[in-house]
Parts: C-alpha cells; structure tokens; sequence
C-alpha cells in the first residue's frame, strides 16, 4: 500500500513538473493565460504569491488566415506591456468574444451554487480534444485550482487600446510562392485539404498527391539552401519547431515542399 502510494506521489510529481503552467505555479512565479476571441481577447496574469489576477482586455482585428493561436497569444501579451518571447505562452481559443463577468459570476457564486462548475468542468475537458488550448490536462486542473479560490474581487481590470496590438501583416508582393503537397499519412484526401488552405493564403500549390510510402512524421523540405520560403510554409501550415530538411540538388521548380505524415492533423488545415 505504501508503495502504491509513493508510486503515485512521484507520478503525480513527475506530472506536475512535465506540465509547463503546473511548474510555473509550483515555483511561485506568474502565469500569463490569453483568451482569444476573433475581435476581442483578454489577458489574465496571475500572481500566484497574492492571489491576484491583472485581467487586461482588448479589441483588434480579426486574425488574418494562417496565423497560429501561439502567436495570436505573444501579440495580446506584448499589446499588454509583457515581452512576449519565451516558450511558456499559455492560450484558450474561444468562439466568441471572452466575457470576464460570467468569470467573476460563476467564481463569486459557485459555492453557494455548486451545480454551476459542471458546465465549467465540461468545458474545461473539451478544450484538449478540441485544440484550442496548448495547456495540458494537468495544467488545466492545476489552474482551474488556483482561480477556484478568487473572486471578482481578486481581478484588477484594465483596458488596452486598439492601437497597442500589433496591426495586421500586410500581405508580400511578388509571385506566389510554388509548393509541392504530399499525403504520407495514408489517410485520403488529407494533401487537398492542406493545398486548399495554402492556396487560400495565396499559395501556389503545383503538385497535391500521394508519396510512394507511409511516414511517421511529417517533414518539410527546402529545395534551396535559402530556407526562407521553407520557413513561411512553416508557418502557413502551423508546424513551428519542426525541422526543416535542405534538398538543394531537388530538381523542382517549387521552392519548398511538405511531406503530410501520420502525425500531422487535418484539423488544422481547417481552422
């Protein structure tokens, strides 16, 4: 019993310390947490050794196809005076504008009203299976611990200007960037979901087909020593941090190429 019981306290410690917003809280430092909504988000800061929360909120303009949620959060967070560089940004993508007063509402009265967190805990466990949250399901419960302790009183409320987040890229002049799309996830029609999504960011997609194997992992693959149109299909297919492979000697008009394997999901080639 007692070492079920040590197996568990290590499990849950190593749990703890793999979950990036979990060991933010452990250590006592802030965690910043970006609710995205299409024309307006917000930004809760939380203190962990005061138990508040600076909830900055925001109008802007509706993201332009292709960005990612990751960096759709570094832009509210650096409109609300924080740096927005390192790896821990935390975001919850919502399909509408996020309403901090039904957040203040349910934290002031759930417990006097306990049937009021079942709808907030199903909310909270369909985030992960949706992708709209990078935080992990232990992150989740760790935070959803912190801010059950708050209420309204605990949130310091502040507006940011439309003009502090960061305007709209304009579109690049110039030809159309040629790519080549290749389906190795074995999964049909997965190459023309990811060509129609590149063509509507103003791709030029030349080839949408199968790859002659089945790949485990999805790969980009630069026809230049110059990555840099490697590096924006990068980013157009939302993959950031994925390895980009130089084929230089490729004879291919196109100037780079995605390799679609078993790992990559068609979801977002949707959103």
């Amino acid at each position: 019993m007692l070492a079920c019981g040590l197996v568990l306290a290590l499990g849950t410690a190593a749990w703890q310390y793999f979950s990036p917003a979990s060991r933010e809280l452990l250590a006592g430092r802030d965690v910043s947490l970006a609710l995205l909504g299409e024309r307006a988000s917000a930004l809760l800061v939380y203190h962990p050794f005061s138990s508040t929360v600076n909830a900055f909120t925001l109008s802007h303009a509706k993201p332009r196809p292709g960005i990612s949620n990751w960096h759709r959060a570094t832009d509210v967070i650096k409109a609300a005076g924080g740096s927005g560089t390192g790896e821990n940004i935390f975001y919850i993508a919502l399909s509408s504008a996020p309403d901090l007063d039904v957040l203040w509402g349910a934290l002031n009265n759930w417990r006097a009203e306990p049937r009021r967190l079942l709808p907030a805990v199903s909310w909270l466990s369909g985030l992960r299976a949706s992708g709209a949250t990078n935080l992990s399901g232990f992150d989740l419960f760790s935070l959803s611990s912190e801010f059950s302790k708050l209420n309204s009183s605990n949130f310091i409320l502040n507006e940011v200007p439309r003009r502090a987040l960061a305007p709209e890229a304009a579109p690049e002049e110039g030809p159309a960037l040629m790519v080549e799309v290749f389906n190795a996830s074995g999964r049909t029609g997965l190459a023309a979901l990811a060509a129609k999504r590149l063509r509507a960011l103003g791709y030029d997609v030349i080839t949408e087909t199968s790859y002659p194997s089945l790949e485990k992992h999805t790969r980009i693959i630069s026809f230049s020593a110059d990555t840099a149109a490697a590096r924006k299909l990068r980013e157009a297919m939302r993959l950031e941090g994925l390895e980009i492979r130089v084929k230089s000697s490729q004879k291919s008009v196109a100037g780079a190429a995605v390799i679609l394997g078993q790992d990559y999901k068609a979801d977002d080639t949707e959103k």
